[in-house]
């Protein structure tokens, strides 16, 4: 998976409104005559696959930014402030180019579900093959509705005479998706072992619906217990138990697959995000990238500083976590944290040294040594690719899913349902004693804390990778943890202030001018 040809240049039905052309192209294979094979299934499975990483709104750049400063580790670039500054409206220009690609991911996914079950091939491949489309299409939804909540749902591809976009969908309707095609997926996909790396696995979707499950059953919790943003959830009824334990069910199939295993010690647990590691043990599903010829990620570029040759090309250090996060929503004395961050670096002019709180630079005149005073942020080390030559030739995987988050979402699922934070002990000790941390012990806690110390947990171990948005939303912790990062000193700044509209982006204005069917 890591040297993915673009063999397949077009295997798709337009879905643009405009009437279809009566001649028939002469240089492109259409949908209708190329499943004919089984070579022609994996090509078509290989396309969707690289679609992930399809133009800058998706994976390959601008979601990861945008999911970035909608959280509260930190900001980025000016073009996401409004992200950070929580002022998103559906004019902002980042929007159209992340809900186009992810809508283009799952027309490719769509079109091999559609047609692949009706190529004359082995049964077992074609049942897996659909499986891992299954797989990605549940992803893409999952990540359109944790960011704008009720969207269009789209299961098989445009057909000809259709006209009209179509309306969005309820929630419930859209995790019904989500939740059938990760149950096929997790006993049609085949085991890690059995198939190339970097490949969707039965663990990957078992672990992906733990996640599922975790989101709705925490969201509607959330709900009942008074949180506006998570309102929507409260579609799900009252009784949120069930879906934690189904979390806890699926994160124990997902831990029981064989060739999936976490690190022993900190040293090891640092080289999980080594660039040449990517698809190790620890991890269940990569969004894959290369250091060949459009193979490559901008990740290195999003997190790691500018000109530092820690990552490749002019422009880098898209991403930074603030002080206020680290001060207040992060133990900054957590070796998970203290090794995932950079704690020096150096550009042709200064060189930057954190200081002793951990929350920042202070930056000295290479030449001379003189102080050049601080840099209030801090950067990841997790996605440092010195070998990298240009932004998109970093070789740095994307990492959707780890063993580790497992293990935290199993924790939170058994303290929920029996309302026993000491029941977490055991798989958030697992974690801890690999990088040689004391027991965690929830005994005598109340949920509400433990909730807060799970989260600790979360922003330690998954720093910067993703999940914290997701996180704050579906605890309805959102505004508080916001507020504490970015003004934890009351001083009434923007960037401090968040409401229930802010746990969603809004649908893009380009998308519901073209679509009469949104309101």
């Amino acid at each position: 998976m890591k040297n993915i040809a673009y063999i397949l240049m077009v295997l798709v039905i337009l879905t643009s409104c405009e009437s279809l052309l009566e001649e028939q192209p002469k240089t492109q294979t259409g949908t209708d005559f190329f499943y004919q094979n089984e070579q022609d299934a994996i090509n078509a499975l290989t396309a969707a696959y690289a679609q992930m990483k399809g133009g800058f709104g998706y994976y390959s750049q601008q979601f990861l930014s945008n999911v970035f400063a909608s959280s509260d580790q930190g900001r980025s670039s000016w073009k996401h402030n409004d992200y950070y500054n929580g002022v998103l409206t559906s004019s902002n220009r980042t929007l159209p180019d992340t809900w186009n690609q992810i809508y283009k991911a799952i027309r490719d996914a769509n079109n091999v579900i559609y047609n692949v079950p009706g190529i004359d091939m082995d049964e077992s491949l074609r049942a897996r093959i659909v499986g891992e489309a299954k797989f990605l299409r549940a992803l893409h939804y999952f990540n359109l509705v944790r960011c704008f909540g009720e969207v269009p749902l789209r299961i098989i591809p445009v057909q000809p005479g259709e006209e009209n976009g179509l309306p969005v969908s309820p929630l419930t309707d859209i995790y019904d998706v989500i939740i059938s095609d990760l149950k096929y997926a997790s006993e049609n996909c085949w085991g890690r072992l059995d198939v190339e790396l970097g490949r969707a696995t039965n663990a990957s979707a078992q672990a992906l619906l733990a996640r599922v499950y975790l989101h709705i059953a925490s969201s509607s919790r959330s709900a009942s217990e008074g949180s506006e943003g998570c309102a929507p959830y409260a579609a799900f009824g009252a009784d949120y138990t069930a879906y934690y334990e189904a979390c806890k069910m699926y994160c124990d199939l997902a831990l029981n697959q064989p060739g999936y295993q976490l690190v022993s010690t900190l040293d090891d647990w640092v080289k999980i995000f080594d660039p040449t590691k990517g698809n190790n043990s620890e991890i269940l599903f990569d969004v894959q990238s290369s250091s060949a010829t459009e193979q490559g990620s901008t990740v290195s570029n999003l997190f790691s500083p500018r000109n530092a040759g820690l990552s490749g090309g002019g422009w880098g250090g898209t991403n930074w976590t603030i002080a206020g996060f680290v001060k207040n929503n992060v133990d900054f004395t957590d070796p998970r944290y203290v090794n995932g961050i950079i704690h020096e670096f150096e550009t042709e002019t200064l060189r930057y040294e954190l200081n002793p709180k951990m929350d920042g630079y202070v930056r000295f005149d290479v030449e001379t040594g003189d102080s050049k005073g601080k840099l209030n942020r801090v950067y990841t080390s997790k996605y440092i690719d010195s070998d990298a030559t240009t932004e998109t030739t970093s070789q740095q995987n994307w990492h959707v899913i780890r063993l580790s988050d497992v293990y935290l979402m199993r924790a939170e699922a058994l303290a929920e349902i029996n309302q026993a934070p000491q029941l977490a002990n055991a798989d958030v000790n697992t974690l801890r004693t690999a990088v040689g941390m004391a027991d965690f012990d929830g005994t005598g806690m109340t949920m509400s804390d433990f909730r807060d110390a799970l989260l600790r947990e979360r922003a330690a171990e998954l720093f910067m990778e993703g999940n914290r948005w997701f996180d704050l939303t579906r605890m309805g912790v959102y505004e508080e943890k916001i507020k504490l990062a970015f003004d934890p000193k009351n001083r009434g700044l923007q960037a401090g202030i968040r409401g229930p509209e802010d746990y969603n982006w809004p649908i893009p204005i380009t998308e519901v001018s073209a679509n009469s069917n949104i309101d």
